[in-house]
């Protein structure tokens, strides 16, 4: 078929391609794969899925209805060019076409421009700081927690580079911009594209590529003039242009390209670094993903990662602490030897306990390694008299400082008043807890700052509520959530939360056996690529 672009606002265009079944979500929640924050749209609004070669639209029970044409659907509707789609107060235009232009890379015709800025990786990632480019800072910690939720889901490679490039769209403003992707073969393969005007063919020179891929380097062209690295970019207009390579580890895995020409203003050094910080985040995520899919190659390491297991469940705690009026549990289930989740408990001394729960990004020995760090500054800073904001604050600087910026951590602390059933907290990233009352009722705690370790040095924020006699505070890792059977079809947040509402008044122990076994029973045999982690608090 055609491929279909939605023009969706404020945003770059969407293109509507991929294998049978493919689908995006739109609404209010963040765990679609669009998301806008209109009051008019439920929190899962709708879909769009490529079926029998169309792209059909189907409302998913939204409280306001899904429109094409002014027309609300009652069943999933087959688009086409020149729909107008309304959900809510957003509308968004259907056009064929694709989104961006392709690229093309050229043999090098002249030297290096004597403009160009090249940096080392390590330079790069510390071009852009809070305090040089105040203008953009809150842009840019939004657009980094809109990225952070991408990476902690298993996001397929293709959808979490359109996403980078999306952001990095919007916060820089290129003319065009393009993420390429290194094969087993070699070649550079294009994921996709983005163009202010037109589908003109960007001709990357050899130079830019041979500086990304062989060489690590970071470049900035500047002021490209007369002495610019490819006539055919000077024919463009370009005046300035950026090449950064997607690395982690020491392993290139494609680069990011963007230019820009008048009426935008050269890039910046700030702009260099946004865009290589950005590239890192991504090539750590799809690192984690081959190294998940290597992992029948890694058997070897078994018995090491058997030993290792043995030391980190010692770091975990046994039975739950006897607090007069209350009732705490917990539980861990790895999807390897080595859990990167974490959960504890540990006393103060005027009688208020502090709760957490924490997830390290990736998976094995190293995410395993980053939690034995984390349970060591908890154990060694649980007593001291903190509040959940200024702990997660130190949290994150003590683990930037001891992960090299390599891995993040979301968590969710609480401290618990047993006398008063106050219940204060920091959510650093992580999924939303779930706060039931004896009614039924359920109060989702959302995020308050980015995940520990992701942007040190940054504030977060807390909150208190009261814990009822008979509520019920639920803390999860998304292996719980995205738990997925042979269709790829996941657990989700929603079903998660009805359980815990048809449990609540359960023994605890009961709610986590019954949970892992209809867990079990969604998977079909599906082996948990993640780690599964409940924690649960109630009053009686």
């Amino acid at each position: 078929m055609t491929p279909l672009t939605l023009l969706l606002p404020g945003r770059p265009p969407l293109l509507l391609r991929g294998e049978e079944g493919r689908a995006w979500h739109f609404g209010r929640s963040h765990e679609n794969e669009v998301v806008f924050l209109d009051g008019g749209l439920s929190r899962r609004h709708a879909r769009i899925v490529l079926q029998d070669g169309t792209a059909r639209l189907e409302d998913l029970g939204s409280r306001n209805g899904t429109f094409v044409n002014d027309e609300q659907i009652q069943a999933p509707r087959a688009l086409q060019g020149g729909d107008d789609i309304r959900m809510g107060s957003v509308r968004i235009h259907v056009t064929h076409g694709s989104q961006g232009p392709d690229v093309r890379i050229q043999a090098r015709d002249r030297p290096d421009s004597q403009q160009s800025l090249i940096m080392s990786l390590a330079q790069a990632r510390k071009a852009w700081t809070p305090a040089q480019d105040r203008d953009r800072t809150g842009a840019v910690i939004r657009a980094l927690q809109a990225l952070s939720l991408e990476l902690i889901k298993d996001v397929p490679a293709d959808a979490l580079l359109a996403q980078v490039l999306d952001q990095l769209w919007t916060l820089l403003g290129p003319w065009r911009a393009a993420i390429l992707m290194k094969e087993p073969s070699g070649e550079l393969r294009l994921v996709v594209s983005r163009a202010s005007e037109g589908q003109a063919t960007i001709l990357l020179p050899r130079s830019l590529v041979e500086a990304a891929l062989e060489r690590q380097e970071a470049v900035l062209f500047r002021e490209l003039g007369l002495d610019l690295a490819s006539p055919s970019i000077l024919l463009s207009g370009i005046t300035s242009a950026i090449v950064t390579p997607l690395e982690y580890e020491g392993t290139v895995l494609g680069l990011l390209y963007l230019d820009a020409r008048p009426p935008r203003d050269s890039f910046s050094e700030q702009d260099l670094g946004l865009a290589t910080t950005f590239a890192h985040l991504a090539s750590a995520k799809l690192e984690q993903a081959r190294l998940r899919e290597a992992e029948l190659s890694r058997r070897k390491v078994d018995h090491e990662l058997g030993l290792a297991r043995q030391i980190q469940q010692g770091l975990l705690p046994g039975f739950p602490p006897e607090i007069p009026g209350y009732q705490l549990y917990g539980n861990n289930l790895p999807s390897r030897q080595v859990s990167g989740d974490l959960f504890g408990w540990w006393p103060r001394g005027d009688g208020r306990w502090l709760i957490a729960l924490a997830d390290v990004s990736g998976k094995g020995l190293g995410p395993g390694l980053v939690m034995a760090s984390l349970a060591a500054f908890l154990e060694a800073w649980a007593g001291r008299d903190l509040s959940t904001d200024t702990l997660a604050f130190h949290l994150s600087k003590a683990l930037a400082r001891h992960t090299d910026g390599r891995r993040f951590v979301t968590a969710f602390l609480v401290l618990l008043d047993p006398a008063t059933g106050a219940v204060t907290y920091t959510n650093a990233g992580h999924n939303p807890a779930f706060l039931l009352s004896p009614e039924g009722a359920c109060l989702e705690l959302e995020a308050q700052g980015l995940p520990l370790a992701m942007l040190p040095g940054r504030p977060y924020g807390s909150a208190t509520i009261t814990l009822p006699p008979g509520g019920l505070l639920a803390l999860y890792t998304d292996g719980i959530t995205e738990a997925a059977n042979a269709k790829d079809e996941e657990y989700t947040p929603e079903r998660l939360k009805a359980f815990l509402q048809a449990k609540a008044a359960a023994p605890l122990e009961a709610v986590d056996a019954e949970l892992m076994a209809e867990l079990d029973a969604h998977a079909q045999g599906t082996p948990f690529a993640d780690d599964r982690t409940l924690l649960l608090l109630r009053r009686s």
